[in-house]
């Protein structure tokens, strides 16, 4: 067996290693289970939360891997230690979820504690429909804040996004980090957070230099651009494509490519 030429795999969740279903494949799952045989670390780097993460791979019987959620604000092992934390002032999330009126955007945050949204949330059961996880609906004027881990904006109109980024880069920009998950995802941050910060924290510099990660959208860029191989999926975002032209783009989601490519890599 040929040696494998990464220090760490790293992989985002939706797009990239789950299916169009938002499942694991099974040969996704035999692939990862192979990795860890060999200790090769393998780290999940998503905009999720954690409890929904770690049900996806504990239903398919992955125990010993590291979870990097809500885009970089916290890391554990599958098995709920933790690892790494950056967090939302609880004042700051207040302000983030009520200053727009928009009824046409939906406000949502990830805390400690749940999900949280102030409408009902388009294709949410999509999503979560294997691990159960699922949003309360709240008032945020009236809620109670408990470690907010991101606040994100969800909306079809991208020219509505577009006008909350900008007021948030202006009112908020000293004091939040900002990305896209998909065109119409709109994610909040502690300032510094970010997949390739907390990467970094968990893996150390060398190692993550050292590492392949995979991804689709534009949460995934620095993670892609800070690594030894990034790939970018078939399936990603264009202005993903747009920002990092020189990675190499390999096949698709449903095609299991992550799984494909790292089994080349195995020999």
């Amino acid at each position: 067996m040929q040696r494998f030429p990464f220090s760490a795999v790293i992989s985002d969740l939706d797009g990239t290693l789950l299916n169009p279903d938002h499942l694991l494949g099974a040969f996704t799952i035999d692939t990862i289970k192979n990795l860890r045989k060999r200790q090769i670390p393998f780290v999940v780097a998503t905009g999720r939360p954690f409890a929904d993460a770690q049900r996806l791979f504990q239903l398919a019987g992955i125990d010993d891997i590291c979870i990097i959620t809500s885009n970089g604000a916290r890391a554990d092992h599958i098995n709920g230690e933790p690892i790494f934390a950056r967090l939302i002032d609880d004042d700051l999330a207040r302000t983030l979820t009520t200053f727009s009126n928009d009824t046409q955007v939906c406000v949502n945050t990830y805390e400690k504690n749940g999900w949280f949204s102030n409408h009902d949330v388009p294709d949410a059961e999509k999503f979560h429909r294997v691990t159960g996880f699922t949003y309360q609906k709240v008032d945020f004027h009236q809620h109670s804040f408990h470690k907010v881990e991101k606040v994100y904006f969800l909306s079809y109109g991208a020219d509505r996004l577009h006008q909350l980024e900008q007021y948030i880069e202006q009112q908020f920009g000293d004091r939040v980090s900002y990305t896209y998950s998909s065109p119409h995802c709109l994610e909040i941050m502690a300032k510094g957070v970010s997949k390739a910060s907390t990467l970094e924290k968990v893996l150390g510099r060398n190692i993550l230099q050292n590492s392949v990660a995979f991804g689709d959208g534009l949460n995934d860029e620095q993670m892609l651009a800070a690594v030894k191989t990034g790939l970018v999926m078939g399936n990603a975002d264009p202005r993903l494509l747009k920002a990092l032209p020189n990675l190499e783009q390999i096949g698709n989601n449903g095609d299991e490519a992550v799984a494909h490519f790292l089994a080349t890599c195995e020999g």
